[in-house]
C-alpha cells in the first residue's frame, strides 16, 4: 500500500467527484463505499478558506477483489482514524471511493489460460476526499500537513502492509536507479507511438541539447534522468557528490536537497526539476547499488521486518498522542449541540375522569450522535 496526497484542493468541490465519479456520475468501476457525493460536494463549495479540500488515494498493487469489504472497512477507519485523532465523527465529513479500473488483469484458469466471459479486475485504489472545515464551529480544519503528520502516516502505511503482508514501497527490490514519475506527466501505455530507431550517439546528443536548451519541464526531467542513468552504468557516479558535480555541469543550479531527492532549476524554465531516485538519495553509494549489495539489502530488511513493524507501531501510538493534543487545543472547547428536547402533548377524551383530564407531557428521549462503526454508516 502506498499513501498519496494531491496537491489540488483549492477549486470548487465539483472538480474531485467529476474525477473520481464522472461529469455523469457513472465512471467506470468506481464505486462509493462510504460518504456522500453530493453532501461533500456542497460542503466543499460551502468552505470560505483558501485550502477548500484534501484529496488522496491509497494505493495498492494487490487485485481489488483479494480485498473483502471487511478489510477496506478496517483500512480506511484506521486511516480516518489517523487523521482525525481526538475529533468526533460529527466534526468532519469524508468521502470513500474505490477505483478499480488499473492494471487490469483477465482471469485465467490453472493452465493459466483466460476465462471467456471473466470480467478483469483491476488493482484497488482507495480515493478519499476531506473538505477542509471543523463541521461544529466552522474552523479550518487541515487533515494533514506533511510536516506534522508525515511520519504518522507513514508510519501506519507500514503497519498495514506488514499486517496485511500487502507490497511495501520501501523494499529494496522496488527501489529505481531514477524515478520517472515525480511529475503529472502522462504514463506511458502500449498505444504510445514507438520512437524510431536510433543510435546511442545520437540518443546522448538529443538528451544533451534538451539539457541544454529544454523545451518543456517534462522533457528536461526525463533527459537528466536518462543521461544520469547513462553515467551510472559506465560507473562514472560513486556518491551523491558526483551526481551534484555533473548536475553543476550541464548549467543547471541545485535549489534543494532532502535525504531522497534533489532539486534543480533551469534559467529557461521557471519550475524547480525535483529528481528522484536511488542516485539522488543521500546516502547514494555505487557499490550498494550493485545487484549482490540490493539482495543483502533485501534479507536485512526481511529479517528486520518484525522489529520495524514494533517500532512502526510506537512511532504511530505518540503521533497520535500528538495529534490528539493538537486537535483537543484547536477544538476542545466547541461541544456539540444539545438536541431539541420536544414532547408530545395529549387529553383524555370528556368521559374520563378530572384528574384524568389533565394534559400529559411525555418526554422524549433526547437522541445521541451515535455511529455503529467507524466511519459513520
Amino acid at each position: 500500500m502506498l499513501v498519496k496526497f494531491f496537491r489540488h484542493g483549492t477549486g470548487s468541490g465539483a472538480g474531485p467527484l467529476n474525477y473520481l465519479l464522472g461529469s455523469d456520475r457513472q465512471r467506470a468501476d468506481a464505486k462509493v463505499l462510504y460518504g456522500d457525493p453530493m453532501m461533500t460536494e456542497q460542503l466543499i463549495n460551502a468552505t470560505p478558506f483558501k485550502q477548500k479540500y484534501k484529496s488522496g488515494v491509497l494505493s495498492f498493487t494487490e487485485r481489488a477483489d483479494s480485498f473483502t469489504d471487511k478489510q477496506k472497512m478496517d483500512i480506511m477507519q484506521r486511516f480516518e482514524q489517523t487523521l482525525f485523532a481526538g475529533l468526533d465523527p460529527d466534526q468532519y465529513d469524508i468521502l470513500w471511493i474505490e477505483h478499480s479500473d488499473k492494471a487490469k488483469v483477465a482471469k485465467t484458469d490453472e493452465y493459466g489460460a483466460v476465462i471467456e466471459g471473466s470480467d478483469t479486475v483491476g488493482r484497488l485504489e482507495l480515493n478519499f476526499v476531506i473538505p477542509c472545515m471543523e463541521l461544529r464551529s466552522g474552523k479550518s480544519l487541515q487533515p494533514f500537513f506533511a510536516g506534522a503528520d508525515l511520519v504518522r502516516v507513514n508510519a501506519l502505511k507500514n503497519i498495514i502492509n506488514h499486517e496485511y503482508k500487502l507490497t511495501n514501497p520501501d523494499d529494496p527490490i522496488r527501489k529505481r536507479e531514477v524515478s520517472p514519475y515525480v511529475n503529472n506527466a502522462p504514463r506511458p501505455t502500449p498505444f504510445d507511438v514507438k520512437r524510431k530507431s536510433r543510435t546511442e550517439k545520437d540518443e546522448v546528443d538529443e538528451d544533451a541539447e534538451i539539457i541544454k536548451n529544454p523545451p518543456s519541464h517534462a522533457l528536461l526531467k526525463d533527459a537528466i534522468d536518462r543521461q544520469m542513468l547513462r553515467l551510472f552504468k559506465q560507473s562514472r557516479l560513486q556518491h551523491r557528490l558526483d551526481v551534484s558535480y555533473v548536475l553543476k555541469d550541464w548549467g543547471l543550479t541545485i535549489e534543494r536537497q532532502t535525504e531522497r531527492s534533489i532539486s534543480v532549476s533551469h534559467p529557461n524554465i521557471k519550475k524547480n526539476i525535483r529528481l528522484k531516485g536511488n542516485i539522488y538519495e543521500r546516502d547514494f553509494n555505487s557499490r550498494t547499488a550493485h545487484p549482490y549489495s540490493k539482495e543483502r539489502e533485501q534479507n536485512s530488511f526481511d529479517n528486520d521486518s518484525r522489529y520495524q513493524y514494533r517500532k512502526d507501531l510506537k512511532t504511530w501510538q505518540t503521533g497520535m498522542e500528538k495529534k490528539v493534543a493538537y486537535h483537543q487545543e484547536l477544538y476542545g472547547d466547541i461541544k456539540a449541540p444539545e438536541p431539541l428536547d420536544l414532547g408530545i402533548h395529549a387529553t383524555l377524551p370528556d368521559n374520563e375522569s378530572e384528574f384524568d383530564k389533565k394534559e400529559l407531557k411525555m418526554a422524549i428521549p433526547k437522541p445521541k450522535p451515535k455511529r455503529t462503526y467507524y466511519p459513520r454508516p
